[in-house]
């Protein structure tokens, strides 16, 4: 619980960690009808190298988050607390399963068998939250298979639950992996993300870990043929503070070139986002090292040939601390 006056909940995550987890459970929480406030990391004032809470600074090799439910000593957070509380920390257990690549089931459902009707006709009392949570549903979903605009229900509207009229035929599955995004599994699929986002009644660009897509498969059919040449691009992974001109300078190319290979119609890159790009002899990015689990600079640098601190130049850090999946150009 929080205090001080405030309202609304928030969570604190780790600084060796990125905020997906944070910013998943803090949505959840949200939908179930609680203020968002924001996700945030917090510094140790005399080592800003490391976290400010026990909770986060001293759990090992763990993905730790603090999770404030709202403030205790404002009047109507504490009624929020009283009645909903399970509801939102609920929330939190969703996303927990969904980020670690689990289906997560709702309580009082079976997990292993699907029994999940077609329809559900709403009654009082009902939100899109507690239906969706019901049925093992996103609101999202709940919201795409129904068509809806908005959050706005009626006593006796009949939701659609499931799909059945979605003709797998033509299709493959694929489960959402962490750092995915639409523009990036399009990509990899050659399709588009306008085909996925219809093929899966999506009505926004949001995707959860282990969540389900339906992908044209047809787009598949010819993956062979481009086998030789896809040896001659590298797959370079968006990160923080890139642009187009930045990722074509790094690898000796021009932004129409790069915008080519890529058939972007779009200039705006979201971070996770998936470029091909042309290997040539110009490249500066074509010896990259990922950051696993007990990796430090210092065994990253001596195993490369490299000091700490050309290793932390060539990548312009300005700190020792890594972050598993971290991508360090380890070579001119």
């Amino acid at each position: 619980m929080n205090s001080s006056g405030g309202e609304g909940a928030e969570i604190v995550y780790s600084l060796k960690n990125d905020s997906t987890l944070a910013e998943m459970a803090l949505n959840n929480i949200g939908d179930a009808g609680q203020i968002k406030r924001k996700v945030y990391q917090r510094r140790l004032p005399e080592n800003p190298n490391l976290d400010y809470y026990y909770i986060l600074r001293e759990t090992g090799n763990t993905e730790p988050i603090l999770v404030e439910y709202g403030f205790i000593d404002t009047p109507r957070d504490a009624q929020k607390l009283k009645t909903n509380l399970n509801n939102y920390v609920e929330g939190v257990v969703k996303a927990i399963a969904e980020y670690t690549g689990y289906k997560y089931y709702p309580p009082g459902t079976s997990g292993g068998t699907d029994t999940t009707p077609n329809t559900y006709t709403v009654k009082k009392g009902d939100t899109l939250y507690k239906i969706a949570n019901q049925f093992g549903l996103s609101v999202s979903e709940l919201k795409g298979l129904n068509n809806l605009d908005n959050d706005t229900l009626q006593i006796g509207q009949i939701l659609v639950l499931s799909d059945n009229n979605n003709d797998n035929i033509g299709t493959t599955t694929y489960i959402v992996k962490k750092n995915d995004t639409l523009y990036g599994i399009a990509n990899q699929f050659k399709t588009t993300v306008d085909e996925i986002k219809r093929l899966n009644k999506l009505t926004g660009n949001t995707l959860y870990i282990g969540q389900e897509l339906l992908i044209p498969s047809q787009n598949n059919n010819n993956n062979n043929d481009n086998d030789n040449d896809d040896e001659n691009y590298d797959i370079y992974v968006v990160k923080k503070g890139d642009s187009l001109w930045l990722i074509a300078n790094n690898y000796g190319i021009s932004v129409d070139e790069l915008v080519k290979t890529n058939n972007l119609s779009n200039l705006t890159l979201q971070i996770g986002d998936k470029l091909k790009v042309p290997v040539t002899g110009n490249s500066n990015n074509n010896n990259v090292y990922i950051v696993k689990s007990g990796d430090t600079l210092w065994s990253i640098a001596r195993d490369n040939g490299l000091t700490v601190n050309e290793l932390k130049e060539l990548n312009n850090l300005n700190s020792n601390l890594l972050t598993l999946g971290q991508e360090l150009i380890i070579k001119k």
